[in-house]
């Protein structure tokens, strides 16, 4: 999954909103507005914001 925050082609000092939109515009029409698909859709976006923070604070602790 981290290869996939990697193709999101966010800054490590873009927002979370800017994280969330381009993960939802890495999934399908049928993903995004499925019900059935909402507990994976949920896992998925928190996953992309953790890779975001850790990112984030790689780049605090090394001063990049």
């Amino acid at each position: 999954m981290y290869g996939t925050y990697l193709r999101l082609n966010v800054t490590i000092h873009a927002g979370w909103r800017d994280v969330l939109k381009a993960a939802a515009k890495k999934l399908t029409r049928k993903a995004r507005r499925g019900p059935q698909h909402r507990y994976a859709r949920q896992q998925f976006y928190r996953q992309m914001l953790q890779y975001h923070r850790n990112a984030q604070d790689l780049a605090r602790r090394w001063r990049l």
